[in-house]
């Protein structure tokens, strides 16, 4: 998940600001996220995370009538789920999950809305997944103000393992597309196109999407 708010008392900080906000190494989040597992969804239902939910519903409309349960999906960060369970009630019965975080994956598999969980850090070059493997890749939530989610440069491996056509969408907060983080990914995105590995086919907003702040979608096609 992404976002921050300002860190008016640092020793009465929530999780999600500790994770997203604080300026901790990747090591240090990923502990938060260890200790927080079992009760993020909650945490996050309680502060209006409508990510997820937001995303699933844009990719059903970009894909039209397809019939989901023909469409193979990878959720970036899968973390505990929160995605593979609105994939799940649309239909969308193939998708695999994708999270550094063990912990957070033991939650994701107890809920059995995916096909695969793969523990595996991106951004290293070296994932354990085939080239043109997905219909989809989403994305919600995976770019952090302070950085220590997911680095820009994982859009190079997830273009590899999605198919010619297939699409990436990337969701994120109105805050953190204003920082900087926000900047390298839309710079991110308009180098892949430039390279003609993708193409920003759409670039919408949402209200509602985390707390009170709107969040914005690209999407995008990939062409080779």
């Amino acid at each position: 998940m992404d976002r921050s708010m300002p860190n008016e008392n640092a020793n009465n900080i929530n999780p999600f600001d500790k994770a997203a906000s604080v300026p901790v190494d990747y090591t240090g989040s990923q502990a938060v996220y260890s200790t927080w597992a079992a009760k993020y969804e909650e945490d996050m239902a309680d502060m209006g995370y409508h990510g997820p939910r937001q995303i699933v519903a844009l990719m059903h409309q970009v894909l039209g009538g397809v019939n989901p349960s023909s469409v193979r999906v990878l959720d970036v960060p899968a973390g505990t789920g929160m995605v593979g369970s609105e994939l799940q009630k649309l239909g969308y019965t193939n998708a695999d999950g994708l999270d550094a975080n063990p912990d957070m994956l033991k939650v994701a598999e107890n809920k059995h809305v995916y096909q695969r969980l793969i523990e595996a850090k991106l951004g290293t070059g070296q994932l354990p997944v085939a080239p043109d493997t997905y219909d989809a890749v989403l994305l919600v939530g995976a770019f952090t103000q302070n950085g220590t989610h997911l680095p820009c440069e994982c859009l190079d491996d997830l273009v590899q393992i999605t198919k010619p056509d297939g699409h990436i969408i990337v969701g994120t907060g109105s805050e953190t597309l204003q920082s900087d983080v926000g900047a390298a990914l839309v710079a991110k995105l308009q180098d892949l196109q430039e390279r003609a590995l993708l193409s920003i086919v759409d670039r919408t907003t949402r209200p509602g999407y985390f707390r009170d702040w709107e969040g914005t979608f690209f999407v995008c096609r990939v062409t080779s």
